[in-house]
C-alpha cells in the first residue's frame, strides 16, 4: 500500500499547478496580516480601555438591531464577556504570531479544504478520462489498494497543506507582530464565563478540531470524482456543496434543525472553546455523525469505481 500512497504523492506534489495553488495559501495568510496590520487590529493602544468600550457599544447595538442572525448575537455576547474580562483584570488585549495563528486556524483549513478539493476532483476521474488506470491495474494492484491510495495520498495533501499554512501564519505573524506570547493564556468564552488555555494547545486543539470539514469535502470531492468521469463536474459539484455549507452552517448556527446538517458538525472547537451551536448536541453526537456521513459516502464511490468498466 505505501508505495502506491507514494506514487499518488508523486504525482500530486509534481504538477506545477499543485504548488500555484499552495501559494494561493501563503498568499492568503499574508493578505490577512496585512488586513490587520492596517486596521490597527494587531498593536495594543495607551487608550485600550476606551476601544474596548466603544467596541461593547458597538457589539450591543448590533445584538439589539431588528432581525439579528441568531449567530450575530451569539458573537456580540461573547465579544462583551471577553472584552470585560479585559477591562476588569486589566489585560490589554494584543496580537502576536501565536494568537493570529490559532484565530486563523479555521480559515486556513477552509482554503486548504477548497484545493483539496480541486485534487480530489480529480484524482481517480482524471485517470479513466486520460487511460492511465489501465497501466495501474497491469502492475497486478487491486482496485482497492488503488482507490485506498488515493483517497489517503489526497488526505494527506490536506492535512500538510493545512499544516504548512498554520505554520507559515506563526512565521509570518512574528515577523509582523512578534514571536511573544507563547506563554501566554489564549481566552475564551464558554457559557458565558471567560476561560483559558496554553496558547500552543488552543493551536494544536483547534487545527485537530478543524480537520472534519477538510475530510468531509475532500471525501464528498473524492466520491463524486469515482462516480463520474468529468472532472470538472466533480470539482464544481464539489466546490458549490462545501461552500454552501460552510456558509449555511455559519448563518443559520443555533437553529435546532441544523443537527442534522453536516457542515454544522465540521468545527468541534465549540466543544472546548465555545458552546454547541445546538442545545443538547455533544461532541460523542458530531463525531457519530460525521463517521456516518465518510462511510455512506465512501460505500457510494468504493462500488463504482470496483466496478468501473475501463476498455
Amino acid at each position: 500500500m505505501i508505495p502506491f500512497i507514494r506514487n499518488e504523492n508523486m504525482k500530486i506534489y509534481k504538477r506545477k499547478r499543485t504548488w500555484v495553488m499552495v501559494a494561493i495559501v501563503l498568499v492568503y495568510v499574508l493578505l490577512q496580516i496585512v488586513n490587520l496590520k492596517t486596521t490597527g487590529g494587531g498593536a495594543t493602544h495607551e487608550n485600550w480601555r476606551t476601544q474596548l468600550e466603544q467596541d461593547n457599544d458597538r457589539f450591543r447595538q448590533e445584538a439589539t438591531k431588528p432581525d439579528p442572525l441568531e449567530i450575530e448575537i451569539k458573537q456580540a455576547e461573547k465579544h462583551i464577556v471577553l472584552n470585560q474580562y479585559y477591562l476588569q483584570q486589566n489585560i490589554p488585549p494584543n496580537t502576536n504570531a501565536w494568537s493570529f495563528a490559532v484565530n486563523q486556524a479555521r480559515n486556513i483549513i477552509f482554503a486548504a479544504s477548497l484545493i483539496s478539493i480541486l485534487i480530489a476532483g480529480e484524482i481517480v476521474a482524471a485517470e479513466f478520462v486520460s487511460g492511465t488506470i489501465k497501466l495501474l491495474l497491469t502492475r497486478s494492484a487491486s482496485r482497492t489498494k488503488i482507490y485506498m491510495s488515493k483517497y489517503i495520498a489526497t488526505i494527506l495533501f490536506g492535512l500538510l497543506l493545512s499544516a504548512a499554512g498554520i505554520l507559515v501564519s506563526v512565521l509570518l505573524g512574528g515577523f509582523i507582530f512578534g514571536f511573544d506570547g507563547l506563554a501566554d493564556s489564549y481566552f475564551y468564552v464558554k457559557g458565558h464565563a471567560v476561560g483559558e488555555v496554553p496558547m500552543l494547545q488552543a493551536l494544536l486543539a483547534t487545527y485537530v478540531l478543524d480537520i472534519p470539514f477538510l475530510l468531509i469535502a475532500t471525501t464528498l470531492a473524492f466520491m463524486t470524482s469515482a462516480a463520474f468521469r468529468s472532472t470538472t463536474f466533480s470539482i464544481v459539484i464539489s466546490l458549490l456543496t462545501s461552500l454552501t455549507g460552510f456558509i449555511i452552517a455559519i448563518a443559520m448556527d443555533g437553529w435546532a434543525w441544523t443537527k442534522y446538517f453536516i457542515f454544522s458538525h465540521t468545527d468541534l472547537t465549540s466543544y472546548l472553546y465555545g458552546d454547541p451551536s445546538v442545545d443538547g448536541v455533544t461532541l460523542g453526537y458530531s463525531l457519530v455523525f460525521i463517521g456516518l456521513h465518510l462511510a455512506i459516502m465512501h460505500l457510494i464511490s468504493y462500488p463504482l469505481f470496483v466496478k468501473r468498466d475501463v476498455a
